[in-house]
């Protein structure tokens, strides 16, 4: 009982079940540029299926007082941005992690959490890592099924979404023939094995 109780404690949430906030996202929402403020609502879902929605301000009028604020539910929370200059001009914004003070272009909040933090300071895992290494190529290729919200499985294949251009399209079909090839391989390794 002890044993199952550490075991279950050292096991890594996964950034995968979290709520995902990323600043580059937001910044193309809208026209929502340095020295502006703008609002919106954000909708998180699952599988089509709505998750959770969330009210945001974002104000850049002054580069030091830059902040994201974010209201759903019992969750009311303000985060602080940065702006770092650029080599080619301008500067790129980026979240202040409220945690850990770091920098961080996504943040994060677990099913159970009660404020958005960096993947760091949450102390997540991809779910890639607790993989195998033979289910890994598999992985990828599922990855890419579902990026194209298309079936997933061996053999169902690709149909380029409304919207996306036919050379986005093609480069994806190229990573997607090179990860179902490696699945290929390792169910006929598998099989000459077995």
């Amino acid at each position: 009982m002890i044993w199952a109780m550490r075991e279950a404690a050292m096991i890594k949430r996964l950034v995968e079940d979290c709520l995902t906030l990323d600043l580059a996202w937001l910044m193309r929402l809208g026209p929502i540029a340095a020295g502006q403020v703008g609002s919106g609502e954000i909708h998180w879902a699952d599988s089509g299926a709505p998750v959770r929605s969330a009210r945001f301000r974002l104000d850049l009028r002054t580069a030091h007082g830059a902040n994201l604020t974010v209201s759903s539910g019992a969750i009311n929370q303000s985060i602080a941005l940065v702006a770092v200059a650029q080599h080619f001009g301008g500067h790129r914004w980026w979240f202040r992690c409220p945690v850990t003070n770091e920098r961080a272009r996504i943040l994060l909040l677990p099913p159970e959490g009660s404020r958005f933090a960096s993947r760091k300071a949450l102390k997540l895992a991809y779910r890639v890592e607790r993989l195998a290494r033979f289910d890994r190529s598999f992985e990828k290729m599922f990855r890419m099924q579902r990026k194209l919200n298309g079936a997933q499985g061996l053999g169902a294949g690709l149909a380029r979404p409304k919207g996306m251009w036919k050379k986005t399209f093609a480069r994806h079909t190229q990573r997607f023939e090179i990860f179902d090839i490696a699945c290929a391989e390792k169910i006929a390794a598998m099989i000459v094995n077995a």
